[in-house]
Formats: C-alpha cells, sequence, structure tokens
C-alpha cells in the first residue's frame, strides 16, 4: 500500500510536469515545437501559462496538493487552520502561483482579511484537495468526503466542484485499494461514484464515459464528447476517462493525459495530475518510469510526503 501511496503522489507531479509544458496550446502548435506529442519531462512551450517554470519543475496545481497532503503529515490529522496558514503564505509569494484560478487566489485573500468568501468558480483546482485527502481516508468514502468538502468550502463553494471533489476523493481511495479489477469492472466503479454524488450534471458525465468506453472511442473523440478545459466535471471526467481506458498502462495514461490539448489546447496539466494519481495509484511507483520520476526536482520531498501519508492514515 505505502508503494500505492508514493505512486499515486509521483504520478500526480508528473502528470503536472508535463502536462503544465503544453496547457491551452493547440496540437499544431505543439507539433511545430516538439515535433511530436510530448513523451517525457521537458521545457514548457514559450506560449504556456507556466513558461517560467523549468523542466521538472511543478505548476500551482501540484501545489495545493503537495500543500494539503504536508499539513496531513505535519499535523497528524486534518487540521483547516494550518491548512489556511499554509494558503496564505503561498498566495504571498506571488511568483509560485502567477497563473493558478483567480477565484482560489480572491478567496485566500478573503481568508485572509477575515472576509466570507463567495460561492467562488467551477474550476478543477478547486476540487485538488481531494487527492490528498482522499488518500488519508482512502477505507472511508464517507469521511474521505466530509474531510474534502471541509477544506474545497475554503476557497470554492459551487456545487459542481464540490461534487466533483467528492467523487475525486472516493474515486482515489477505492483505486488505492484495488477493490475493482479496472480493466473489466469499470461499470462497476463508475455505479459506486454515482452513489457519492448530487448532481444531474455529475452523473450525466459519470455516465457518458462508460459509454464512451464501452464503444471504445479514441481520445481525440472524448476531447469532443468530455471537453478538456478547466471547468471542473470537464477536466475530471477527460483524466478519469483516460485512466479508464487503459489502467493498466501508468505511462500510457499519463502520455495520452498531458496530451489532451486537441485542436484549441486544454488544461493539461490538471489533467494530467488527475490521471496520473489515478495510475500511480492503481500501480504503484515501480510503474512510472524512472526518468520521470528521478527527473522531477523534488522528487525526494514528494516520495517521503507519500511515504508518511500512509504511516499516519486511520485506516491502515
Amino acid at each position: 500500500m505505502k508503494n500505492r501511496f508514493r505512486g499515486a503522489l509521483l504520478g500526480a507531479a508528473v502528470g503536472d510536469s508535463m502536462g503544465m509544458c503544453v496547457e491551452e496550446i493547440p496540437i499544431d502548435e505543439v507539433i511545430m515545437h516538439y515535433g511530436d506529442k510530448i513523451k517525457d519531462l521537458c521545457n514548457p512551450h514559450p506560449a504556456s501559462p507556466a513558461s517560467f517554470l523549468r523542466k521538472g519543475e511543478t505548476s500551482s496545481e501540484f501545489a495545493i496538493v503537495q500543500m494539503v497532503a504536508t499539513s496531513l503529515v505535519e499535523k497528524g490529522r486534518l487540521d483547516i487552520k494550518d491548512i489556511i496558514e499554509k494558503y496564505i503564505e503561498w498566495e504571498e509569494k506571488e511568483e509560485l502561483h502567477n497563473y493558478i484560478d483567480p477565484h482560489f487566489l480572491v478567496a485566500v485573500e478573503a481568508l485572509k482579511e477575515g472576509k466570507e468568501i463567495s460561492k467562488g468558480g467551477f474550476s478543477i483546482e478547486g476540487t485538488l484537495p481531494a487527492i490528498p485527502i482522499g488518500m488519508y481516508h482512502y477505507a472511508n468514502p464517507i469521511l474521505a468526503i466530509e474531510a474534502t468538502k471541509a477544506v474545497v468550502m475554503l476557497t470554492h463553494r459551487h456545487e459542481i466542484v464540490l461534487d466533483v471533489a467528492s467523487a475525486m476523493a472516493v474515486a482515489i481511495g477505492e483505486i488505492l485499494q484495488g477493490k475493482f479489477y479496472l480493466e473489466d469492472e469499470y461499470p462497476y466503479f463508475l455505479q459506486f461514484l454515482k452513489t457519492f454524488v448530487s448532481q444531474k450534471d455529475t452523473i450525466k458525465y459519470l455516465d457518458k464515459i462508460e459509454m464512451l468506453l464501452k464503444e471504445d472511442v479514441s481520445y481525440e473523440e472524448a476531447i469532443d464528447e468530455l471537453g478538456n478545459g478547466s471547468f471542473a466535471l470537464e477536466a475530471f471526467s477527460q483524466a478519469l476517462f483516460i485512466f479508464l481506458k487503459t489502467p493498466l498502462s501508468t505511462k500510457n495514461t499519463v502520455i495520452n493525459a498531458v496530451n489532451s490539448y486537441g485542436n484549441y489546447g486544454g488544461d493539461t496539466d490538471s489533467i494530467g495530475l488527475i490521471a496520473g494519481a489515478f495510475a500511480g495509484a492503481y500501480n504503484g511507483e515501480e510503474s512510472i518510469p524512472d526518468k520521470w520520476e528521478k527527473g522531477l526536482k523534488n522528487y525526494k520531498e514528494i516520495v517521503k510526503i507519500g511515504e508518511k501519508l500512509y504511516l499516519i492514515s486511520p485506516h491502515k
């Protein structure tokens, strides 16, 4: 299980690091710049919002995952006050987040000033605390959802964001446990996720994922059907579809996730992060190519956090 915890965080980091290189870049510009779709860690495209980062670094999306995971590890439990303090400290270092979802930053600013936050937007960034919290409560989906919502609501209160975060938290926990043989049992897995969501649109997207998998549609068709933008349902559904299409191959999952830009560009770092977390959790750290994980700037730190997160989990 410890191997799966490491795999989940390293998969998320690798997916984010590769995906940020081509975020919002359409396919023709990707091919023109890189010569092909990206298959390794690389420097970001000059037009990427993450162009100021370097090969092997991770973006603000993974920073959210890492902050929440670090808080859980340091405190040994969910400590909302500590997470708020980490968010505020991060928000004050402008160079670290100069292209994150603006609603996230506005909400953190409100927390700093003691003001009530607005309903917020519906971008995928708001859901990302679900990954470390879902890992922490991997064997108890009810606790995973309650804790996830408590953290997500610090910055986002849109019903869709809360619903997607709930599904994500339950998904990572179930994948870590390996309860479903996902090559064949993905319909049961998707049905299980539907029991923990409340919004009709979320259920509709989960149904659509199942349909696309049964029809064995191409990755390109899935982009047309599910979308690939930063809207929470699009990025989550795209990542989940890509993972479930080839669940036994972390490498294949990550490559297809980070290249999910389509004809007009997409939120490839978030999609890569989520799909990478799922694949790493399912297949373990050894399934991630060595040159990918060792190429991460903060590889050793991520490994330590993954191991400690498993050790402090109340369910092991």
